[in-house]
C-alpha cells in the first residue's frame, strides 16, 4: 500500500477525518502521489485556469457566510482564527491554503485543481489576469498598487537563518512575515485588513509564502523542530502538539503541517531566491517620486527630528521602558530620532547583549532579558487604511549604510496591514525583539540608542499622516524561559519521511 494511502486510511480513521472526509472525496487524485502547485505562468497555460477562475467566481458569488462554497466563509476564518506575529503563522496558513484549495476543487467541479503561487521574486508585478477590471472577471478587485518590488528582501534566506519559528533567534518565520506583511500593505485595498481572503491573489501570495517556507526547509528540514509522523510525545517536539482551529468543525493536527508533503503537496520550483527580480517597468519610470526599495541596498540614514519624549518608567512586574517618544506622527517623511538611555538601563542592555554574543541568554530566575522595539496604540487614518506604503524601521542606522550595515539594523515594517492585524482583537500595539541585532552590531555604548523610519511607497500612496502611534518606545522584557525540549535526534531524511 502506498505512503498516500495509509496516511488518508489514518486521517479517515481519526476525529478530524471524520470532519473532512466529504472533502476527501473529491481529492481522489492525490491517492497516487503527491499534488503539485504550479506557478501562476505556468497554470494559466493548463485546463485547470478556467476552473481556477469558475471556483472564485462561484465563491464570491456565493453570499452566505456560512457557507464553506463562500468567499466570505474564509474570510470569517481569517479575521476569527489567523495568527500574525505569533507562533504557528507559517503552519496555520498552509493547512488553511490546504482546506481551501479542497473548495476550490468542489466549487469548480475539477477533482485536479491544485492552488497555484505568485513568484514575485521571478516577476513582482501582479499577474495581469488579477488587474483586468471587467465586470466579468472574477479575478479583479480594486488595489492600490499593482507592483510589490519595494517589499521584497532576501534576509530570510541568509545562511545564518537555520531556526524556524517566532521567538528563537535568527529564525525563517518572522523573517519571512517582513515580506508576506509589506505585500499586503502595498497591494493595498481589502489586502491591508484582515478581511484580505477576499481578494483571490491573497491566494496566491499565501501560497508563494508557503513554497518559500519549503524552499528555505529543504533538504534537511533545518532548524524546524522535529516530529514523528504521527506527532507523538515521546519522539516530537511539543511545538507541534495539538490543533490549528479554523472553524468548530474544522481543525488540523500541528504536525501535518511540518512539510507541505505530509499534507499531499509539494511545489513545481523548490528553489530559494538568490536576488531580487527586475525592477517593474512602472516604478523605472516613476523612481523620482518613490522611496527606495526594501533591498537593503546601500542607502542613506534619515535626518533626525525632536519629537515628544515619553518618560522612562516600570510597565509591568517584568518589564519597563527605558523611554521613547509620544504622539508620533508617520507622514511621508522618512525620519531619524536619538533615545538617550539612563546609565543603569544601558548597563543591563549590555548585559542582555553580552550574553546573546556569548550564545546565550542573560537569565534572571526564571526569566530571560529581551530588548524590544515597541509601536504602542498605533492606528492608520482612513486613507492609509487602504494602504500603498508601509515604513521600513531601522535601529542604530548607520548615516550611509551599505547592504550588510542595512541588514544589521533592520528591525521589520509598519503599515496599515500590521495594524490592522495587530488590532482585530484590541488596541495595536508591535513589538520587535532587537536583542540579536544589538549583539551583531558590536556596539558597547548602550547610552544612546536611535530609531530611523524609511517611507516606502507603492503605485498610489497616501498623502499627509497615514499612521499615529500614541508612543514608540524601547523595552528591557525579562518573559519566562521556554520549557527545555528533550534532546531529539533528526533520522536522516527525516523533513520528507512520513513513515
Amino acid at each position: 500500500m502506498k505512503i498516500q494511502n495509509r496516511f488518508r486510511r489514518k486521517l479517515l480513521k481519526s476525529g478530524l477525518g471524520v470532519a473532512v472526509a466529504p472533502w476527501l472525496l473529491h481529492d481522489a487524485s492525490a491517492q497516487s502521489g503527491i499534488r503539485i502547485r504550479q506557478e501562476w505562468q505556468q497554470f494559466k497555460l493548463t485546463t485547470h485556469y478556467q476552473s481556477f477562475r469558475n471556483a472564485i467566481a462561484s465563491m464570491r458569488a456565493n453570499t452566505n457566510p456560512a457557507s464553506r462554497g463562500s468567499l466570505q466563509f474564509w474570510t470569517n476564518v481569517h479575521v476569527n482564527h489567523c495568527p500574525h506575529g505569533a507562533p504557528y503563522f507559517i503552519s496555520w496558513h498552509r493547512g488553511y491554503l490546504y482546506y481551501f484549495e479542497q473548495q476550490l476543487r468542489i466549487a469548480s467541479g475539477d477533482p485536479d485543481l491544485n492552488l497555484p503561487y505568485w513568484d514575485y521574486y521571478s516577476y513582482a508585478t501582479i499577474p495581469a489576469e488579477f488587474t483586468d477590471p471587467s465586470p466579468t472577471n472574477p479575478l479583479y478587485v480594486p488595489r492600490m498598487s499593482a507592483n510589490v518590488y519595494h517589499a521584497l528582501n532576501l534576509l530570510p534566506f541568509a545562511a545564518n537563518v537555520h531556526n524556524f519559528q517566532q521567538g528563537t533567534s535568527n529564525a525563517f518565520e518572522p523573517k519571512i512575515e517582513d515580506v508576506h506583511n509589506p505585500v499586503h500593505d502595498l497591494i493595498g485595498g481589502v489586502m491591508t485588513t484582515m478581511q484580505s481572503p477576499l481578494d483571490p491573489i491573497f491566494y496566491l501570495h499565501h501560497g508563494s509564502v508557503d513554497r518559500l517556507t519549503h524552499a528555505w526547509a529543504l533538504p534537511d528540514g533545518k532548524g524546524i523542530p522535529l516530529s514523528a509522523f504521527p506527532y507523538s510525545s515521546t519522539n516530537s517536539h511539543p511545538y507541534w502538539a495539538g490543533n490549528n482551529v479554523y472553524a468548530s468543525d474544522l481543525s488540523i493536527e500541528r504536525y501535518r503541517t511540518l512539510d507541505p508533503n505530509w499534507i499531499g503537496i509539494d511545489y513545481a520550483n523548490t528553489n530559494v531566491p538568490i536576488t531580487l527580480p527586475p525592477v517593474p517597468a512602472t516604478l523605472r519610470t516613476q523612481t523620482s517620486r518613490l522611496a527606495p526599495s526594501l533591498d537593503l541596498a546601500a542607502r542613506q540614514r534619515p535626518p533626525f527630528r525632536s519629537l515628544p519624549t515619553a518618560r522612562r518608567r516600570r510597565i509591568s512586574e517584568f518589564r519597563r521602558s527605558l523611554g521613547g517618544f509620544s504622539q508620533v506622527a508617520f507622514d511621508e517623511q522618512s525620519v531619524s530620532v536619538r533615545l538617550r538611555v539612563d546609565k543603569t538601563d544601558a548597563a543591563e542592555v549590555g548585559r542582555v547583549v553580552a550574553a546573546r554574543r556569548g550564545g546565550s541568554e542573560w537569565e534572571t530566575g526564571t526569566r530571560i532579558g529581551k530588548i524590544k522595539v515597541v509601536i504602542d496604540r498605533a492606528s492608520a487614518s482612513e486613507l492609509a487604511a487602504q494602504g500603498g506604503f508601509f515604513y521600513a524601521l531601522y535601529l542604530n542606522m548607520p548615516a550611509l549604510s551599505e547592504s550588510s550595515a542595512s541588514e544589521q539594523s533592520f528591525i521589520g515594517t509598519l503599515g496599515a496591514f500590521q495594524i490592522a492585524a495587530a488590532s482585530h482583537h484590541g488596541p495595536a500595539k508591535l513589538e520587535y525583539d532587537v536583542s540579536d541585532l544589538l549583539a551583531q552590531q558590536k556596539i558597547t555604548d548602550f547610552s544612546e540608542l536611535s530609531l530611523s523610519w524609511i517611507r516606502i511607497d507603492g503605485d498610489k500612496p497616501p498623502a499627509g499622516k497615514a499612521i499615529q502611534v500614541a508612543e514608540a518606545r524601547i523595552d528591557l522584557a525579562f518573559e519566562e524561559k521556554p520549557t527545555k525540549a528533550a534532546l531529539l535526534v533528526k533520522p536522516e531524511n527525516w523533513y520528507r519521511r512520513r513513515e
